[in-house]
């Protein structure tokens, strides 16, 4: 695997996965493809390290806002190696095995432990402005929370019973090879027990649906693409764990008068003949005022003047970058009467010259 391929291919999941489906996939690849269970087998211990390590980016919010945008490019830009730590494929694994199945090493009955909750994801709309000077906007978020009426069980009063298959421990334990394997029941998914009388306001999920509303404070200069994480603010955590985080991702609409490249603005201004060959000053509006922009004398069509801190700010330091204002002479296609005469007066002139 000289090269690698898109950790959403590897997992087999969409771009807008959430996490836990993204969870679930990698439980599946990982029981699969992990050495143990296919002693000899080198491709197997390949596949097993691959969905490892795109598990391990997908389910941090920042490396995969960085993912997203730039690729494993910009992950390898960042330092955001997933085992640039030191810790092995097999080490992350135990590592995301506690966290997936809910086990806890060397407690007692492996009952779940508490896992961060789940990232969320919405998409703010800036107009070019807005990305421009920053805003302060809200946005709805669609969220889970403990259903009220059963108290996150997801069942009815007396709707519960002792898993049959694991006794309530919420283990199965296997045998393979010479290792003892101890997997979450599948029947009760680790819990050791199991409904038997569904919560009649959640339906079971012990989570219901909510909308609430968040100030947000966009920096100056956001760009199309960038992600902005909000710690604390995703989904309710499980068994008693953290809230997950938000993960703001901006879209800037395209001006008409400028074009952006990062921190760099440029625009197209148009001059006459009579000030390109002498030499002036044009005015021009800008996003945030006035401003002059010198003609020198002689100045040709497409002539770049730079205006040093005119551009957009920068959203991780507020430094502006520059404007490059490009010229373009308009050469005029109907003259009146005295306009002709005026031109063919200087024509001798300009001819002896």
């Amino acid at each position: 695997m000289s090269e690698k391929r898109d950790y959403y291919e590897v997992l087999g999941v969409s771009r807008e996965a959430p996490s836990d489906e993204i969870k679930k996939a990698y439980r599946k690849l990982a029981v699969k493809f992990h050495p143990d269970t296919n002693p000899g087998d080198e491709r197997a211990g390949d596949l097993f390290k691959e969905a490892t390590e795109a598990y391990k980016v997908l389910s941090d919010s920042e490396q995969r806002a960085i993912y997203d945008r730039y690729g494993h490019r910009g992950l390898e830009g960042r330092g955001a190696d997933p085992f640039s730590s030191g810790m092995s494929p097999f080490d992350m694994f135990n590592s995301v095995f506690d966290d997936l199945f809910g086990m806890g090493r060397g407690r007692s009955g492996g009952r779940p432990r508490p896992q961060k909750g789940a990232t969320l994801k919405v998409r703010m709309d800036l107009t070019f402005e807005e990305a421009f000077r920053g805003i302060e906007r809200e946005v709805s978020v669609s969220h889970f929370s403990d259903c009220g009426e059963c108290k996150g069980s997801g069942a009815a009063p007396g709707g519960v019973s002792v898993c049959q298959d694991c006794g309530g421990s919420g283990q199965r334990v296997t045998q393979t090879g010479f290792m003892t394997v101890a997997m979450p029941c599948q029947r009760c998914g680790g819990q050791g027990h199991v409904i038997t009388k569904a919560c009649k306001a959640c339906g079971g999920d012990g989570k219901v649906q909510h909308e609430r509303k968040l100030k947000i404070t966009v920096p100056a200069g956001v760009d199309s693409g960038d992600a902005m994480p909000l710690r604390g603010e995703g989904e309710q955590g499980v068994n008693g764990g953290p809230p997950g985080d938000l993960v703001v991702v901006f879209r800037v609409s395209d001006h008409p008068d400028y074009q952006r490249e990062g921190s760099t603005l440029r625009r197209l201004v148009s001059i006459d003949f009579i000030t390109a060959a002498l030499g002036g000053t044009v005015p021009i509006s800008l996003l945030d005022g006035e401003a002059e922009v010198q003609i020198e004398a002689g100045t040709q069509p497409g002539t770049v003047v730079t205006l040093p801190k005119r551009g957009m700010p920068n959203p991780q330091n507020g430094r502006r970058g520059p404007l490059e204002v490009h010229l373009q002479v308009r050469i005029p296609t109907k003259l009146s009467r005295e306009q002709r005469k005026a031109l063919e007066g200087l024509r001798p002139v300009f001819e002896a010259s």
